[in-house]
């Protein structure tokens, strides 16, 4: 089944991305030893590789699978590596990049990409053969810190000052004009909502690689979707993306049974999964149940104590088996295939989740299957207020929407005008009215040269609510969303 081009074309993009913040994560863990960053590379080299095999990129996968092996290496060694296992490491990457961009059907020249491969192996067999002689060595543990990202609090902080940048921008002529341009461009692109749409078409494409997986493991899985269109943003949309990957290929692999294994248990030998999402009340949800064997308990907390993470008589009810099934590292299995083992997916599933603010969580009945929800917080990506367009200024106002419009004037009025409020300089050109407002609490004039109607505005760049505003955009064009009440002597 060949994919769309828009399907390989969006892999290509989101995997350079990944092999970026992945090469940024290697320098940070190398110099200081962080364990989020860390983290944040198995995810991330985990997630590709399934990617890659997805959309039939094998050679993608394979450098993907033996990068692994490399970084298990590393972090078995706390990360103190010598100089030529750091350079494999960053020749895969740049391996796949290269693999990653490369046009259908054309070679990498002069490339020996085998050779490569050859170099991870004989470094690994090195590595094996330093565990054997030392296998008391114990690397040191990692140091917690933070990864270089752009935290909720930073981002309430360089919000203000973004809207602040806008208004300059707007108010310039001529050089300065373009200068702030740049600036304006660049903080609307770090710290803007991003838009995405979420759908069955997007997963549909899984199908072959559902049925290539499940045929390599010798099972029968037939899919289905039932994802109706819905607009998030692009951090939901990559979240959704990881855990589908995840979730569906750990169903195929742990939770659906062998066509002998089902029969005995009186099931049809051909097993079923069922991804459903949803948007309702400023979340998204979304489902991936299997009527597999569901999740052996016993197991887990059996390895969970092998692996001292776990008390052998503490007590372990279904919420702490999700949590250890999700624990970094976790894996009921003692020996990694290029599927799964090394206790990454679902690790991958929550920490994407978590990331934009959501939950994981599991429902599992032994020999009936596992249902396995996310549920992700979708920020409102549209209000709705009074527009008004003012003397002196070049793009739409529209008003919060906590403020509605009055028919008689107030008794002690403070009459705002926009124009000169924002920096701007009026223009006598304009006629102008003013119109009276209320929040509940306080009653402007506002001087505007219409009078102000009710519309819907898209949102761009919010900001705290102490904030003058933050931008929205009316049929394209970027205008503010702004708060009377925090106009300089209005309150």
């Amino acid at each position: 089944m060949e994919l769309p081009d828009s399907i390989v074309q969006r892999f290509r993009t989101v995997a350079v991305e990944r092999i970026e913040r992945v090469e940024a994560a290697w320098a940070l863990v190398l110099a200081r030893l962080d364990d989020e960053a860390a983290t944040l590379i198995h995810r991330e080299i985990h997630t590709l590789k399934g990617e890659s095999r997805a959309v039939g990129f094998t050679d993608v996968n394979l450098v993907a699978h033996k990068l692994e092996d490399l970084l298990e290496v590393a972090r078995s060694r706390g990360y103190a590596v010598d100089d030529d296992f750091d350079l494999a490491v960053n020749m895969a990457l740049r391996f796949m990049v290269m693999l990653i961009k490369k046009k259908v059907g054309s070679h990498l020249g002069g490339i020996d990409l085998p050779g490569f491969i050859g170099q991870i192996d004989s470094i690994l067999r090195r590595h094996e053969q330093h565990h054997r002689s030392r296998p008391g060595s114990v690397p040191p543990r990692l140091r917690q810190a933070s990864m270089a990202r752009v935290p909720t609090a930073v981002r309430n902080h360089l919000a203000p000052v973004a809207v602040e940048a806008f208004l300059e921008y707007s108010v310039a002529k001529g050089i300065r004009r373009d200068r702030l341009r740049g600036s304006w461009h660049t903080l609307r692109d770090l710290l803007g909502i991003q838009r995405a749409m979420v759908g069955g078409a997007q997963f549909e494409t899984a199908r072959a690689s559902v049925a290539q997986l499940a045929q390599q493991l010798g099972k029968h899985v037939v899919i289905k979707f039932d994802v109706p269109p819905a607009e998030v943003t692009t951090e939901v949309l990559q979240a959704i993306d990881v855990a589908a990957l995840h979730l569906v290929r750990n169903a195929i692999d742990h939770g659906i049974e062998a066509p002998a294994a089902r029969t005995a248990a009186g099931k049809p030998t051909t097993g079923t999964i069922e991804v459903r999402g949803a948007f309702a009340d400023n979340a998204y949800t979304f489902t991936v149940r299997d009527d597999g064997g569901g999740i052996d308990e016993t197991r887990v907390i059996a390895r969970a104590i092998e692996l001292g993470l776990h008390a052998e008589r503490s007590p372990a009810g279904p919420d702490k088996v999700i949590e250890l099934l999700c624990h970094p590292g976790f894996s009921t299995r003692t020996v990694a295939s290029d599927v799964s083992g090394r206790g990454v997916g679902l690790d991958a599933v929550r920490g994407g989740v978590v990331d934009v603010g959501g939950t994981l969580t599991a429902r599992s009945v032994r020999g009936q299957g596992t249902t396995f929800t996310i549920a992700i917080p979708i920020p409102p990506l549209s209000t709705t207020g009074h527009v008004v367009r003012t003397p002196g200024l070049r793009f739409p106002v529209v008003i919060d929407p906590s403020w509605r419009t009055m028919d008689r004037a107030p008794q002690l009025p403070i009459i705002v005008d926009l124009g000169q409020s924002l920096g701007f300089t009026p223009s006598t050109s304009i006629s102008t009215r003013v119109f009276w407002m209320t929040n509940g609490t306080l009653e402007i004039g506002m001087v505007c040269g219409n009078r102000p109607q009710l519309v819907e505005a898209r949102r761009l760049l919010p900001t705290p609510p102490s904030a003058l505003g933050e931008i929205i955009t009316i049929d394209g064009v970027e205008g503010i969303l702004l708060r009377p009440e925090r106009i300089p002597g209005v309150s």
